[in-house]
């Protein structure tokens, strides 16, 4: 009879943890232009998509985008801002249902033809080391954030433009929790901030993971989208390849 009761009270509480909602990998940002910019994040449940984002901290516009499903009941959100001006600061948060983000703010890229410096942080291979398990999310924290902020001063879309990682951002990229857990918890609330591109390294194992959770430029070849892409910062252009073995194809070549 105990077992019993207590298998109930265990469905019961496993019934409920399915449908509390929370953040799986709370809001980050993609994809940025002079006028747009993407922003993802990934609930326990629960499709709806909303931005609500303006120029100061009162916010007052809000935009609704799309939700994908990611693993049995979660989804990965996806709204892109348009219109914004470019070189300017905005505020937002993200809300599906009940749950809300608190405030970040991000600033938009600087027209090409001003000639401004960009600045940038490239990463790689911070898939988790067990004999150093918390050694990216020192890196970003105290290697990072806190050098922007003591040492550079401003805050952190001031003096940051974008991070680039070329590859091996998890172990096993078709492991579901090394995304939450290994890479976007650890980078937490840096990518709320700054826009991060990625390319695919050998680890990543081509996952539809890794095509889930980012939202790159898609002007590389036709039927290869988001292997590789381009992009512009102010007067740097930033060209991301996928080396993979599979990858090294003479369209990759003719299209560099």
């Amino acid at each position: 009879m105990k077992y019993s009761i207590y298998r109930i009270i265990f469905i019961i509480i496993g019934i409920s943890s399915i449908f509390t909602q929370s953040f799986h990998i709370k809001p980050y940002l993609q994809n940025a232009s002079t006028s747009s910019i993407v922003v993802m994040w990934e609930t326990t449940n629960n499709f709806e998509s909303i931005v609500e984002w303006g120029s100061t901290e009162t916010l007052g516009e809000t935009t609704s985008g799309t939700a994908v499903s990611g693993y049995i009941t979660s989804y990965i959100h996806t709204v892109e801002l348009t219109n914004l001006n470019s070189n300017t600061v905005y505020y937002y948060k993200v809300r599906t249902g009940t749950l809300e983000s608190e405030i970040f703010d991000f600033k938009t890229p600087m027209e090409p033809e001003l000639e401004e410096s960009t600045s940038m942080i490239a990463i790689s291979d911070m898939q988790k080391d067990w004999s150093n398990p918390s050694k990216f999310e020192e890196i970003v924290h105290e290697g990072i954030i806190a050098y922007l902020e003591d040492d550079v001063g401003g805050t952190i879309p001031d003096v940051l433009d974008l991070i680039l990682i070329p590859g091996d951002l998890v172990d096993t990229g078709l492991s579901y929790s090394q995304w939450s857990d290994h890479f976007f918890g650890p980078s937490e609330p840096l990518f709320s901030y700054v826009p991060v591109y990625p390319v695919l390294g050998n680890h990543e194992n081509n996952s539809p993971y890794y095509f889930s959770y980012f939202n790159l430029p898609e002007n590389g070849s036709p039927g290869y989208e988001e292997h590789w892409w381009w992009a512009d910062f102010s007067n740097v252009r930033v060209i991301g390849l996928n080396s993979n073995w599979d990858f090294q194809l003479g369209l990759q070549l003719d299209w560099l």
